[in-house]
């Protein structure tokens, strides 16, 4: 009994393992990052001015500014917020090419992520109008969403801090972590053209959440132990990082991605025996 169920164990891992494994999935990350380094700014604008049309969210504009830039880039992030912020206020001054050119590249981006979405999930393609509608809903919800939970959380943590017995109570350094796997959970619902049980993606999502802080953390720790390309680069080894992390937070998500795929499969599977 003892070797037949080291058998079938041996058999899940494989087939995991099998199904995990892509060599595509670090090209996807790799084409992904490309079309980041052109869209980020637009998008950027998109949110940030999403969040500043909102009163409400006034108080806490700044903490929302920081996640946002602290997950965009770990290090340096005050100086890449600086850079990006001058983009932003140059927004204005783009012209009918310059605007004409930030949307097709946008387009690009988002049709390039839907396809790499559904080829990991063997789905069809969307059409153009309903990718566009379903990726701008996103795009404006999550700002909301994000300024929601700080907003809702902050009022929570005054109230708390009312009360002697609950005052000690902080949850305010848990938001970020909360509003990540959120963000992956609801990415992952929405991503492919096809039906996501909500049970694989919730577990995806916080397993990808996971390995995103970890890798940010351990992110921190080489670029401030590695001083090699600060002393050959100079003050252009932000942007080396910056472009080096964009690649490595793609890789994460892709992989996520890939896992959420695996889970879905397996639910789907035990439902049909169901």
């Amino acid at each position: 009994m003892k070797r037949i169920e080291i058998k079938r164990i041996y058999r899940h891992i494989h087939f995991f393992l099998r199904s995990f494994i892509d060599k595509e999935l670090t090209l996807f990350a790799a084409s992904l990052s490309f079309y980041t380094i052109f869209t980020i700014i637009p998008l950027l604008l998109i949110v940030m001015s999403l969040i500043t049309a909102l009163p409400s969210f006034s108080d806490i504009y700044l903490k929302l500014q920081e996640y946002i830039f602290s997950n965009l880039m770990p290090v340096n992030s005050e100086l890449v917020m600086r850079q990006i912020n001058g983009f932003l206020e140059n927004s204005s001054k783009l012209g009918v090419i310059g605007t004409v050119t930030v949307i097709i590249a946008s387009l690009l981006f988002f049709q390039n992520f839907e396809y790499i979405a559904n080829k990991i999930f063997k789905a069809k393609k969307r059409s153009l109008w309903d990718g566009i509608t379903t990726y701008w809903t996103l795009i404006t919800l999550t700002p909301i969403a994000m300024g929601t939970s700080f907003y809702v959380t902050a009022k929570i943590a005054a109230m708390l801090a009312q009360n002697k017995y609950t005052s000690g109570i902080d949850l305010l350094p848990l938001i970020p972590y909360l509003i990540t796997w959120g963000l992956f959970f609801v990415i992952f619902q929405i991503a492919a053209n096809t039906k996501i049980n909500p049970k694989a993606s919730a577990i995806s999502s916080l397993i990808t959440s996971v390995v995103f802080n970890l890798a940010k953390n351990g992110f921190v720790f080489y670029v401030v132990m590695n001083k090699s390309y600060t002393t050959m680069y100079g003050s252009f080894a932000v942007l080396i990082f910056l472009f080096l992390w964009i690649y490595v937070s793609w890789i994460i998500f892709i992989y996520g991605l890939k896992l959420c795929h695996i889970f879905n499969e397996v639910y789907k599977k035990r439902g049909e025996r169901g």
